[in-house]
């Protein structure tokens, strides 16, 4: 379901014709010196476009004697032309860096010979690569130029495409209704020209709407309209698309025999056309459809080869599918070990994704404003912005410097943490140069990895606290600090531990519940009820304590009337309860549920006794099963 695209060229011809001529013809025109050396290249051009999508070998041979000859004649708009071709080969085949170096070499021929709608083109084939690889926010950057181009010269086809191509982002980030809604007025677009290709990809992207919204009769009837134009076309790229949507939607329907057979005519048009990111999909697609058929060692083989031919084009997002399937696949085949191990390398890759999963969340919080100014000049101003608020920061806190350098040399050798803080504060001042000289997609991607790694909201919190504390109550500002470095010194050392023993979880938890304690002052407590003679009797996760009191503090609101209570204590059935009593906000904070599910996911790897977690009697109540030592 990634890939509801198709590749949009303009190679410089005002109308192919439908009806093309035949080959020797073509060759023929290309063969003859005495021809004009336009007509050659038009003749050259159609002939290679006649095979793109049948067979992107010889287009590839093609376009590459189009290019040496237009070198030749120092033609820019056709060197231009046959450089956008021979990328778009690599683009299909799912080899993306080739193919960006192509687009790129064609864009600033289109740019030298001034030709503005050949060079949207290629602003379009980058931005579909920049969406397959997971870069959202470069993936709008070059829709949005291919979209203002399209404005600029009223060019209905470049309007339907580029509303598809928005139709996309709005899918990647769930939010169907608005996914919807470009995706009929690109249709619109395309059905105003006529555009066959446009029209198809409308119709697929429209069904995998419904497809999600479970709509299934809707679907069918609109990848059946994709199927029959495509067809028409001999478009085989896009016909493995749709063939792989409706084997998704019978698997949805457990309907397993109709899914294997549209995943393999899927696969089998995929593997003539080498298109490795399409296999990638449509091998993690039989894996998946076996595993839910209850056959893992089949399903194993299926998401192996998945994971291979991820690992080949440096697709995380399948890597870590694959990963998941084999997980599953190897629990249900009760091979633990092996579970196991899938399911640390699941988390590895997940880790490693953290970055790319902050700048989404930052995306869906300026896509409609960025969608709306069709410019990228607000999200400039925004950067500017936020540079001046962290150098305000940094003259706010110069008179605590001494007492937080102190404190961070004490901590240097147990936490690499601080030292990340003090490189963020050391070049907050480069990054406000670079930005007047950067890409402005590139300081931004800078600068979240900098958010990710020093975990701002929770250390900047507990800095302000700070700072106001070494004013009125240098005692307990260095108590404080204690509390801090331990809090931090036990996140390091245990987060790769699989058990800990109580006694230790609970000593870090009272050195979080204290910081937590100072920044809401009576507003928050955190209660225990444990025999002390339980503490070295039992283990559990490591960190789940702190998640759980986190998650509490984050979604229920707390006043001195109302203070936020949360309750430690031994269940009847050796389980460690949690419980704090449903406040919740009048405005629910953002979740994606990861958290809890991550320790469901651990204990479920550890031991046979599941994790309880929901509502009751008016409160929220999460028990975790306890583990002898």
């Amino acid at each position: 379901m990634r890939q509801l695209y198709v590749l949009c060229f303009w190679f410089g011809l005002a109308n192919i014709s439908t009806a093309q001529s035949k080959t020797d013809s073509l060759w023929a025109i290309w063969s003859d010196p005495r021809q004009a050396d336009t007509v050659r290249l038009e003749a050259i051009q159609e002939l290679a476009w006649s095979l793109f999508y049948k067979n992107p070998d010889s287009t590839a041979l093609l376009a590459q004697m189009e290019f040496e000859f237009a070198d030749k004649v120092n033609n820019k708009k056709w060197q231009g032309t046959a450089l956008n071709m021979l990328g778009g080969t690599y683009h299909m085949k799912g080899d993306f860096m080739p193919a960006l170096n192509e687009y790129k070499k064609a864009l600033n021929a289109f740019m030298d010979a001034n030709e503005l709608k050949d060079a949207a083109a290629v602003y379009n084939n980058m931005g579909m690569i920049y969406r397959a690889q997971g870069n959202t926010a470069r993936a709008l950057e070059f829709y949005e130029k291919y979209l203002d181009i399209g404005g600029k010269l009223q060019n209905t086809s470049i309007l339907a495409t580029a509303h598809n191509n928005l139709g996309n982002l709005y899918r990647d980030l769930k939010n169907y209704a608005k996914a919807l809604e470009y995706y009929e007025r690109g249709l619109q677009f395309a059905e105003k020209k006529d555009n066959k290709a446009s029209i198809a990809v409308g119709y697929n992207n429209i069904g995998s709407i419904y497809y999600v919204q479970k709509k299934y009769p809707q679907a069918l009837e609109y990848y059946g309209k994709s199927i029959e134009i495509r067809q028409g076309m001999g478009d085989q790229r896009g016909l493995a698309s749709v063939f792989n949507n409706i084997g998704l939607l019978y698997k949805e329907q457990k309907d397993f025999g109709k899914a294997l057979e549209y995943n393999q005519k899927a696969m089998e048009i995929r593997e003539k056309l080498s298109d490795k990111a399409g296999l990638a999909e449509s091998y993690f697609q039989m894996g998946e459809t076996f595993a839910a058929k209850k056959d893992f060692a089949k399903a194993t083989t299926w998401c192996t080869k998945s994971l291979i031919v991820s690992e080949q084009i440096g697709a995380l997002d399948d890597e870590l599918d694959a990963c998941q399937c084999l997980y599953h696949a190897y629990k249900g085949m009760g091979q633990s070990e092996k579970a196991l191990a899938w399911h640390e390398r699941f988390v590895l890759l997940n880790d490693s994704l953290q970055k790319a999963e902050t700048e989404k969340r930052l995306e869906q919080m300026e896509f409609a404003k960025q969608v709306l100014a069709d410019s990228l000049g607000q999200e400039e101003e925004k950067l500017k912005m936020e540079m001046a608020y962290r150098s305000e920061v940094r003259k706010r806190d110069k008179v605590t410097n001494f007492l937080l350098v102190s404190g961070l040399v004490v901590l240097a050798l147990a936490v690499g943490f601080w030292s990340r803080m003090l490189y963020f504060r050391k070049y907050s001042e480069m990054f406000q140069h670079k930005a007047e000289n950067l890409e402005k997609q590139q300081l931004l991607n800078e600068i979240a990895l900098l958010k990710t790694q020093v975990n701002p909201h929770f250390l900047f919190n507990s800095l302000s606290i700070l700072s106001s504390l070494v004013r009125v109550n240098p005692d307990l500002s260095e108590q404080f600090i204690d509390q801090l470095s331990r809090s931090y010194r036990y996140i390091l050392e245990q987060k790769e531990q699989s058990l800990v023993s109580l006694r230790t979880e609970l000593e870090f938890i009272q050195s979080y519940a204290f910081l937590l304690k100072i920044r809401f002052e009576k507003k928050f407590d955190l209660r225990f009820n444990l025999p002390d003679d339980t503490l070295d009797q039992y283990k559990i996760a490591p960190l789940t304590l702190q998640l759980l009191v986190e998650n509490a503090v984050k979604h229920n609101r707390m006043s001195l009337r109302e203070p936020l209570v949360v309750e430690v204590f031994m269940g009847s059935d050796q389980t460690l309860i949690v419980k704090n009593r449903l406040q919740l906000r009048p405005t629910p904070a953002g979740s994606t549920g990861l958290g809890l599910q991550n320790i469901i996911n651990r204990y479920a790897l550890l031991t046979d006794r599941p994790v309880w977690a929901g509502e009751q009697d008016g409160a929220f109540v999460v028990k975790l099963p306890l583990l002898l030592v």
